[in-house]
């Protein structure tokens, strides 16, 4: 037996967007004969806002909020916390208040999830068009890869990573996506572990998991740029 692990936003789903229903009518078909987890940083609600129940409820388990929380058969198997650190929070405030980037900020900017924060300069409360804008500038700015390196300087107890298009996941070191890995081997000591990720490059918020399973023998990390790349790896069997 193989089981299948699959980061959300840019691999199963465009970014914070739902999953398309001609990709939830295939997936969900490959999903009836294979063991399947999903590995995202977003926290349960926004996992519940993007996959349509049928897809949701036929996963042996969600790992949400950088695997900080264990879902599965309709329950909360585990869960970690996050303790407020005021000095992490006034420079987030910082760089948010010194922002190069040229257009509207919205709110919702620093978001408290199970076990992590997650920031963004522009703020999740912004429109897609908005999104879209933003990661175009920032491809160019490079603003999150300077805010991820400076803060990785400032406070070592933390994993930053660049995740989605517009922010990035903080979370206490062994706190990240890589504990995921370590579960899943205690829990499945003998099967084949394959993850699909969009991110799975240093510095993305799916390089950690990726690079905990390059260390643990039968496993495989697959890099995909959009769903349909997901799918054409699965049907082609």
């Amino acid at each position: 037996m193989t089981v299948f692990v699959f980061d959300m936003d840019g691999t199963l789903t465009p970014a914070r967007l739902p999953m398309t229903a001609e990709f939830a009518v295939r997936f969900h078909e490959w999903q009836k004969t294979h063991k399947s987890f999903i590995a995202t940083g977003s926290d349960f609600s926004k996992v519940e806002e993007q996959l349509p129940p049928s897809v949701l409820n036929a996963f042996t388990g969600v790992y949400c909020s950088m695997g900080n929380m264990l879902w599965a058969n309709g329950r909360i198997i585990y869960q970690k916390d996050f303790d407020d650190d005021d000095a992490l929070f006034e420079r987030l405030e910082y760089y948010r208040s010194h922002t190069e980037y040229p257009c509207p900020l919205f709110p919702n900017y620093i978001e408290k999830r199970v076990g992590m924060v997650n920031f963004s300069v522009l703020g999740r409360d912004c429109p897609y068009t908005e999104r879209q804008r933003y990661c175009t500038w920032d491809k160019t700015a490079h603003e999150r890869l300077k805010i991820q390196s400076d803060l990785q300087k400032s406070f070592p107890q933390y994993e930053i990573a660049v995740g989605g298009s517009i922010s990035m996941d903080i979370t206490l070191k062994g706190c990240g996506k890589g504990q995921i890995a370590h579960h899943l081997r205690a829990t499945y000591p003998e099967e084949k572990i394959i993850f699909f990720g969009d991110k799975t490059f240093e510095g993305g918020n799916d390089y950690e998991l990726a690079s905990e399973l390059n260390r643990i023998d039968n496993t495989q990390v697959v890099q995909v740029n959009t769903p349909e790349d997901v799918l054409t790896f699965l049907e082609r069997g």
